[in-house]
């Protein structure tokens, strides 16, 4: 049983909250953001926050999301990638085990940089079954070691309706993303803290999620550009932070 010391909140908790609480409102809004702006800045402040609980807390905003609007999913389009999510989310969880921290956290910083750069590009990947096979393998791989898998995929979708890709891509980490944590925790690649850091993110999730409904807060919008620029920023605070270890 958990201690109230350990789920109680200090000054870096609270600014933490408001990160997720702030990735979960744009995601929301804008489509994209979560990860990409929550991950780098909870990873900044503590190296526990990935890949399990930004995992854990994207599937619930993924659930809410789901639940609120309850679309049809149409699983058989992106069966392929989600099936081939599970040898990658594997190698995640090997490659999880047996780098040092530094490394990941270059692994971290330069993944990050790839997914701006995926999503900010306008081309588009032909929507095949192997090719959702690779981008499911892909996603599996970096999901399960940074928390952040979605890029490959929207990547795979940009040419769809915004209709198709949204439920496609929610589908996708619906049924995904607890194949990572589950593989993670078979690993025993989940520790005590996550789990506490996990418990204490909820309500950002939550009420985050809960704010984005209010029209009032519609200015809450940021462009990609924006969220694409923030993030190359943290993947390179991150990059420095890891690389200062070496020395």
């Amino acid at each position: 049983m958990l201690a109230l010391t350990q789920i109680s909140y200090t000054a870096i908790d609270f600014l933490s909250l408001a990160i997720v609480l702030t990735g979960t409102l744009v995601q929301a809004r804008v489509g994209i953001g979560f990860a990409l702006l929550s991950a780098p800045a909870l990873f900044i402040i503590n190296e526990n926050y990935m890949p399990g609980p930004i995992l854990m807390l994207g599937f619930l905003l993924s659930l809410l999301m789901y639940l609120n609007e309850k679309p049809s999913l149409e699983m058989t389009n992106v069966l392929p990638a989600i099936l081939a999510r599970i040898p990658g989310s594997w190698c995640g969880v090997l490659t999880l085990a047996y780098i040092p921290q530094w490394l990941l956290g270059v692994v971290i910083g330069i993944s990050l940089l790839v997914a701006s750069l995926v999503t900010s590009v306008r081309t588009s990947i032909t929507l095949t079954h192997p090719n959702l096979v690779i981008a499911g393998f892909l996603s599996g791989f970096s999901g399960t070691v940074t928390s952040i898998g979605g890029p490959i995929m929207a990547l795979l979708y940009k040419a769809q309706t915004p209709d198709v890709t949204r439920k496609a891509l929610l589908c996708f980490f619906l049924i995904g993303t607890p194949i990572s944590i589950m593989l993670l925790v078979v690993a025993d690649g989940m520790s005590q803290e996550a789990y506490i850091l996990c418990i204490k993110m909820l309500p950002g999730v939550i009420i985050g999620y809960r704010l984005s409904r209010f029209k009032w807060l519609a200015f809450i919008a940021p462009s990609r550009k924006t969220i694409m620029a923030l993030s190359t920023i943290s993947a390179v605070v991150i990059l420095l932070k890891s690389l200062s270890m070496l020395t």
